[in-house]
């Protein structure tokens, strides 16, 4: 009876703990979705504005310009929720969470394929807690989606290649091909796909020439549906390329002139930032801490090596293919790095890596120890402790430290978004309310107010230029940035009789913007 039950239990023990593993990828992303990230930024904002075209307006597209040429898939996902909850941030932040719970098993299913049950419970496992992922797939960017693109790109990769059916082929140009329709770093898996053929053609020669007619149905397919992309892309090209060309090692006003040291410094800070130093940005990192604590990130660089020494096995090489054609998006960049971002496409593989790397450690463990039942036990008890204290260092970092940092509330315009409930809250037809600022910083308090307030905006000039007092009650609010004591300032001047309002942060207390009152 005791070895049935303890059979049922080694059946049954990976689904447990793969099941564990996506109560945490929930609870990672979706407790206090409603306060964390707070505020919201204008780049999110700016998706709720396309979103409201899809919903009120039939405006369908591929691509939308109303902030810079983005990719519309992720539009599309939170649009649903944008219809059912309104306007609101969270609605803009519930696809990215649903979607980062769906690429942890997507990322199981994709290790497994390439290495075995045990690897993939470890990738999972660190991409479900890691905070540099549940950062990004906490807020509204489409760049959430990359690793869902990428790890089903790589686990119908995988399947083809071993079961040679055709259908995985076709599931893995799909993959691809939708994938582009994310952010503009998915591009970037173009030379993995490429150096993936070379070494392909270079030691499996017979696979190629076994398969090439699903290859090249599997191309047909990826053009297929990539080709409204590219036609408008064609169409639009200047509008297309403008933003990568405004960030790129090649533009000589960031590269001073020097391109190659600017490549070169480049790819060391996008390297290092893993083990070493991270994004500075809140938005995106904490603080500037790696992407990955001590113990994963010493099993990332374990992985690296032990693929090296693999490398005449495709599992082994193509992982690291993937890895570092996707580092290219940050790599030949030159502002704000090292910027995990734009590195949000290596994470797949980094934690494919970090998972080959501990299940090396294990290997080597056992096979030292082969028959003593108490140091094997030993071993892997003190790689639970590691993996345990990752968990509470990952919620640690990033439910306490981040959410408590000032510069997290900075990076995510927590004033703006104020202003938007303030402007919410006087809402009458008695009263004018005025911002003054410029349309981009505006972006938030423009979707959250859509059909709830009215307000207009004011520049500089426009602020100075005011009429005099009169009968309609006018609130002129000034956000609590840069030089704002000299509107203040102005408008005292102007409006004697002016009465100032201070609204001032829950968090901290710090002033978020000023309201002026005034008749005009």
């Amino acid at each position: 009876m005791k070895k049935n039950n303890i059979s049922r239990i080694r059946k049954y023990l990976p689904w447990l703990i793969l099941g564990l593993i996506l109560l945490l990828a929930i609870f990672f992303r979706f407790y206090k979705l409603d306060s964390l990230p707070p505020g919201l930024f204008p780049d999110e904002a700016a998706n709720g504005l396309d979103i409201f075209g899809i919903l009120e307006r039939q405006d369908y597209r591929v691509v939308y310009n109303t902030n810079g040429s983005r990719e519309a898939l992720f539009f599309y996902m939170q649009a649903v929720f944008v219809y059912f909850m309104g306007n609101t941030t969270l609605a803009l932040r519930m696809a990215p969470a649903l979607m980062g719970v769906v690429s942890v098993l997507v990322i199981y299913l994709a290790t497994k394929a390439w290495f075995n049950r045990r690897t993939a419970l470890v990738a999972a496992f660190f991409f479900a807690v890691n905070p540099w992922i549940v950062t990004i797939q906490r807020n509204g960017f489409r760049a959430s989606l990359v690793p869902l693109f990428v790890g089903l790109v790589m686990w119908f990769g995988a399947k083809a290649y071993k079961t040679n059916k055709t259908i995985y082929y076709i599931l893995a140009a799909l993959a691809a091909g939708l994938g582009f329709y994310t952010y503009t770093i998915f591009y970037m898996i173009i030379p993995a796909f490429i150096l993936g053929a070379f070494y392909m053609l270079l030691l499996r020669r017979p696979w190629l020439k076994q398969n090439w007619k699903k290859l090249l149905l599997g191309l047909a397919v990826l053009g297929l549906v990539v080709s409204p992309l590219a036609v408008i892309s064609i169409q639009n090209s200047r509008n297309s390329t403008n933003r990568v060309s405004d960030v790129s090692f090649l533009n000589k006003d960031l590269n001073g002139g020097k391109p190659l040291q600017t490549l070169v410094t480049g790819t060391a800070k996008t390297l290092l930032q893993y083990n070493i130093a991270g994004d500075e940005n809140n938005r995106h990192n904490f603080d500037g801490l790696p992407l990955l604590n001590m113990f994963v990130g010493l099993m990332f660089l374990l992985g690296v090596v032990v693929c090296l020494f693999n490398f005449k096995k495709p599992r082994y090489s193509l992982v690291l293919i993937v890895f570092g054609s996707m580092t290219l998006g940050s790599i030949l960049t030159a502002t704000a790095l090292p910027h995990a971002l734009r590195s949000i496409g290596t994470a797949v593989p980094v934690f494919m890596l970090s998972a080959v790397g501990v299940n090396y450690l294990l290997f080597v463990w056992y096979k030292t120890f082969p028959v003593n039942k108490l140091a094997r036990t030993t071993g892997l008890l003190l790689l639970c402790v590691l993996m345990g204290l990752t968990l509470v260092q990952s919620y640690r970092q990033y439910f306490v430290a981040w959410a408590q940092d000032s510069k997290t509330y900075l990076a995510y315009n927590e004033g703006t978004t104020a202003i938007a409930q303030y402007i919410i809250a006087n809402n009458s037809s008695d009263v004018s309310n005025q911002i003054v600022t410029n349309e981009y910083e505006a972006l938030p308090v423009k979707y959250l107010t859509h059909k709830k307030a009215d307000y207009k905006l004011l520049d500089e000039n426009q602020l100075k230029n005011l009429p005099i007092e009169g009968s309609i009650k006018t609130n002129i609010i000034i956000p609590a940035v840069g030089d704002y004591n000299k509107q203040l300032e102005l408008l005292q001047a102007k409006f004697p009789n002016g009465k100032v309002k201070i609204i001032k942060s829950d968090f901290n207390g710090e002033p978020l913007f000023l309201v002026f009152e005034v008749r005009q």
